[in-house]
């Protein structure tokens, strides 16, 4: 069955600013939001040529629920908490979908460990996420809690115009070889040092 879209929500909504709720077990709605989102998800890429992730409040959805693909199929990662964060810190050149014409140096943790559930409520544990997994996985936990990256913005120059995308985030942005959808389908927790 194919899912319509649903509208990106941009800088200046004040939802993007609010705090998401955790998803309950028994949302009815849950499984047509997620198949929205990764719809939405891979329309953007298609058309913008970027975008891994993209959390609900990004589609005026106000849940703690997390769409994901990165080229290893689809994943929903449900009520995601960070359990551990490295002390060791690292700039990055970040990119939105919400702010789709800038992009913004930010700091973030080296290596986060996260706890959350998939979409059969399972609960799912990952430590030591590898730096461009946890970059990615701190933006989208930022949008549950009503922050966007323009308040993260580290150093002088620090906002771009989405026109240097190429030149600092495409050319410099790993692909790890293991992927969220195969941690998933591990069973259980797994460490990924």
């Amino acid at each position: 069955m194919r899912y319509e879209t649903l509208p990106i929500v941009t800088i200046g909504d004040p939802r993007l600013e609010q705090v998401a709720r955790n998803v309950s077990q028994g949302d009815a709605g849950l499984t047509r939001e997620i198949a929205q989102m990764h719809a939405t998800l891979g329309e953007f890429r298609r058309n913008h040529g970027y975008g891994r992730a993209i959390a609900a409040p990004q589609v005026g959805i106000g849940k703690r629920l997390i769409a994901m693909n990165l080229g290893a199929g689809q994943l929903a990662v449900l009520n995601p908490e960070i359990t551990w964060s490295s002390d060791d810190l690292f700039e990055v050149w970040d990119d939105c979908l919400s702010i789709p014409d800038r992009i913004v140096r930010v700091r973030r943790h080296q290596s986060i460990s996260i706890r959350y559930w998939d979409e059969q409520w399972r609960e799912r544990t990952c430590k030591r996420l590898p730096m461009d997994l946890s970059e990615l996985v701190q933006h989208e936990m930022d949008h549950l809690d009503g922050i966007l990256m323009l308040a993260r913005a580290w150093g002088e120059d620090a906002i771009r115009p989405i026109q240097d995308h190429a030149k600092l985030i495409a050319a410099s942005r790993t692909r790890n070889s293991v992927s969220l959808a195969q941690f998933q389908r591990s069973g259980g927790s797994v460490d990924l040092t």
